[in-house]
């Protein structure tokens, strides 16, 4: 049956890919060009006759050449570019996110600042100036998120809901100073504006802020959906070449994803096979 190993061997030729992978395919393309050997002598060909309509049958020698080339070719391919694009996908939404974690952290910390300035202003007088206005305007001017300060006596919203506990009913009464502006916040990435509130015995300021709180969750979670995504269709896909794919290790790549694979990896040998190997070689026999 040399003729069938010379003829193996020249079809893997020049095809690049994993070498156990390779061995594999010829193991199996010659054992199924025995099959049809054995079975056309049976039907009364000696076995020269047999194993050139076997040859004959599964097709000419540079066709399949070419095809096992390019099947080689493709999975490599589409393997690697869905691995890329799961680990690009998973650098660009933690960067993303820590930005934005990072902005509102920037935010929280101005806001705590401004409201440090306004209530120094404020400290020990009883009546907002003019030039306290102004100087309280310039601190709002000073930031790109506050779109609102308002202030108020404290003697005039303060209400005791208990004994030890004080509440400040500021909303549905008239301030004595109040100060807008309009802040970018385009809603189509998710901004959106937040009331805080502090004050003393004397004032208490109203702050509104802008946040992107919303648009990091939204982030978060669709850019790791889509990254958990593409990591598990990956994964799925070597399991799947490997000739290792079950329902526990499908089960490990959804749920546990990397963490799943690690273990998938560290308990088997690894050597990706071609999808649909077997009826491919039927087809040509």
């Amino acid at each position: 049956m040399k003729r069938i190993e010379k003829f193996v061997d020249s079809m893997y030729l020049n095809v690049e890919g994993d070498q156990q992978e390779i061995n594999e395919l010829k193991a199996e393309m010659t054992n199924h060009l025995l099959e049809a050997v054995h079975e056309l002598k049976a039907e009364g060909k000696t076995e020269q006759q047999a194993i050139t309509v076997a040859i004959k049958r599964f097709g000419e020698e540079k066709e399949i050449r070419n095809v096992i080339g390019q099947l080689f070719e493709i999975q490599k391919i589409f393997a690697k570019r869905v691995l890329y694009i799961a680990i690009l996908c998973l650098i660009v939404t933690m960067s993303s996110f820590y930005f934005l974690w990072k902005v509102e952290e920037s935010t929280a910390k101005g806001i705590a600042d401004t409201s440090s300035l306004i209530s120094y202003e404020l400290k020990d007088k009883d009546v907002i100036t003019r030039d306290m206005k102004r100087k309280i305007e310039a601190l709002v001017e000073d930031t790109n998120y506050v779109s609102e300060v308002t202030i108020y006596k404290s003697k005039n919203i303060i209400s005791r809901a208990g004994e030890n506990y004080v509440e400040y009913n500021w909303k549905s009464v008239q301030p004595d100073f109040q100060y807008q502006r309009t802040v970018w916040a385009p809603k189509w990435l998710g901004a959106d504006f937040y009331t805080s509130g502090d004050g003393n015995e004397q004032w208490f300021v109203s702050v509104d802020k802008r946040s992107f709180s919303r648009l990091e969750v939204v982030v978060l979670f669709m850019g790791m959906g889509i990254y958990w995504t593409l990591f598990t269709v990956w994964a799925i896909i070597n399991a799947y070449h490997q000739k290792r794919l079950r329902i526990g290790w499908l089960f490990m790549f959804v749920f546990f994803n990397i963490l799943g694979y690690l273990i998938y990896y560290l308990t088997g040998k690894q050597g990706p096979f071609l999808r649909g190997r077997d009826e491919f070689y039927e087809d040509y026999i």
